[in-house]
């Protein structure tokens, strides 16, 4: 079935291009270029105009012509009627002047980890097809060209361009970087470019977590994320259940909907820890329950859930208010108390294996566990996408009722996007930044989420849940930014010892004291002047 769908949700993407595209050969009608051999761009000077008095010769003309105006020009920007097949209000008025926009990614080579994709691609998946339908509407409708440099290192690219003088790259792809983004002196003040960083196509939790004052008052951003980093989705840690077992276990036994308790906000560790325990089955009789024996087991972790168990809380570890970073946890002390405590229950539960990533999978595939915690990515993988078995996505549960929201980190292998200080048009580079990260969430936003609705998992309510989990995504600065603290409290899960008030205090000089973490942290992007 998961196949079908997929071969059928394909289908209709690729239509939609052929549509646009007037159904030539290659939907590479596109001016959008494929990443070159070479991990250098040939673009040359951004700076000039190509062909000024003809910009049709610049862009893709489609068979049908597209629509370039709204039918009201002057009204506020809203998701749901724009759909990126027509200019988004408010810059109607914006041409490029056939002018190519390079952006730097990851081709992966070193880690697996590729972001190239979410820019440029030529495979034949609805992502893939999504994302060239999204460059050339772009392209037809501004008169750009969208031209992508893979690379395994476009920090050093850019890094050597700011030192060079010369201007090729104008917006890159950082890893492990949301820290340094703010204070390498390579970047600009995202703010500097008059981009509105309130529209729902820019990660509203990123947003206010990295926006940070510096020691004038000024608001500073140095790198941003939206549905057009594809990592910032798929690198989400959520849970993935067992469609089988649940049926047989759950469902049937418990008469539980589990899709309706997220949904009402009734999803808790509570009746996680019940699903747990009855989910689990002890087939090698000896009285424990380990996937190495053969026995279903209730949850399946890597070594990652621990910190899954804590971020679920909401409780941030650092926080930024107003442009403000504090050490938030020095002010809930009782509330980490309480988190820490059932984190430790649920993690020392007998029916958890933490059995690690390949056995994990495994086990949700073959059916030996009802839960299994990792990155969304998981699902995308062979092994997972090509099985038969109907695999379910829920958020993590809440430690309450009264938890406002659901609560889920990213991994620290997202690629945060940045725009290098060797640009120099800056106004215009945001109005670009803007139109892409717009007709990204309008145009491949959608695609991405049926994908692994119904490719992946096989089923809406999966993209119902897909979509609760990217709007509650935390980028805490904890982990981020200065990653060392949450091992710490990680590790207290883990040895079921809680002592988290203890590390607090321990650790309030080195983070919030003077000269201590988050003080240095402000000071180097107060040295920052870009």
């Amino acid at each position: 079935m998961k196949k079908f769908l997929a071969l059928t949700l394909a289908f209709v993407m690729v239509l939609s291009v052929c549509l646009f595209a007037g159904c030539d050969e290659k939907p590479a009608d596109t001016t959008t270029k494929k990443p070159a051999d070479s991990v250098e761009t040939t673009t040359g000077d951004k700076n000039t105009t190509e062909n000024p008095a003809t910009p049709a010769d610049t862009t893709t003309e489609p068979d049908t012509p597209i629509d370039t105006t709204t039918e009201e020009p002057d009204a506020p920007i809203e998701p749901e009627v724009f759909d990126g097949t027509g200019r988004l209000p408010g810059y109607e008025d914006v041409d490029f002047r056939g002018k190519t926009f390079v952006i730097a990614g990851y081709t992966g080579c070193a880690d697996g980890f590729d972001n190239v994709r979410e820019i440029y691609s030529e495979d034949t998946d609805a992502i893939a097809v999504a994302v060239r339908e999204r460059n050339q509407y772009v392209e037809h409708l501004y008169n750009c060209t969208i031209e992508v440099n893979g690379s395994d290192n476009p920090a050093g690219l850019v890094s050597a361009e700011v030192t060079s003088g010369k201007h090729s790259i104008d917006i890159f792809s950082q890893k492990y970087a949301v820290g340094t983004a703010a204070t390498s002196g390579a970047n600009y003040n995202l703010y500097s470019l008059g981009i509105d960083f309130t529209q729902n196509w820019w990660d509203q939790n990123y947003v206010k977590t990295n926006t940070v004052k510096n020691s004038a008052g000024v608001d500073t951003l140095y790198s941003i994320v939206g549905d057009f980093s594809f990592s910032a989705s798929s690198l989400a840690h959520a849970i993935m259940f067992n469609k089988n077992v649940y049926e047989t276990t759950i469902a049937q036994d418990l008469g539980y909907d589990i899709y309706q308790l997220v949904r009402d906000g009734e999803w808790t560790m509570d009746i996680f820890i019940e699903m747990v325990k009855k989910g689990a089955t002890d087939v090698s009789g000896n009285q424990a329950f380990a996937y190495s024996e053969g026995d279903i087991i209730g949850w399946a972790t890597t070594t990652h859930a621990t910190h899954g168990l804590h971020a679920a809380s909401g409780l941030p570890m650092i926080t930024t208010t107003n442009g403000t970073m504090s050490f938030a946890m020095s002010n809930a002390k009782s509330e980490w108390t309480n988190v820490i405590e059932k984190a430790i229950e649920v993690w020392a539960l007998p029916q958890h294996d933490n059995c690690g990533y390949s056995n994990g999978t495994a086990a949700i595939i073959s059916g030996n566990t009802l839960f299994y915690s990792n990155l969304v990515a998981t699902l995308e993988e062979a092994s997972v996408r090509d099985s038969d078995t109907p695999i379910g996505l829920v958020p993590y549960p809440k430690y309450s009722t009264a938890q406002e929201n659901y609560a889920h980190y990213v991994d620290n292998h997202l690629m945060t996007y940045s725009v290098p200080t060797s640009v120099v048009e800056i106004e215009e580079l945001g109005d670009f930044f803007t139109v892409y990260a717009a007709h990204t969430t309008a145009i491949v936003r959608p695609a991405w989420i049926d994908a692994y609705a119904y490719e992946y998992c096989g089923d809406a309510d999966s993209g119902e849940m897909l979509d609760i989990i990217l709007n509650t995504r935390t980028y805490d600065p904890g982990y981020l930014i200065f990653s060392s603290f949450e091992g710490e409290i990680s590790q207290q899960i883990d040895a079921g010892k809680n002592n988290i008030t203890k590390l607090i205090d321990k650790r309030y000089d080195s983070i919030a004291g003077p000269g201590g973490s988050i003080e240095n942290h402000i000071k180097a992007i107060s040295d920052n002047k870009a």
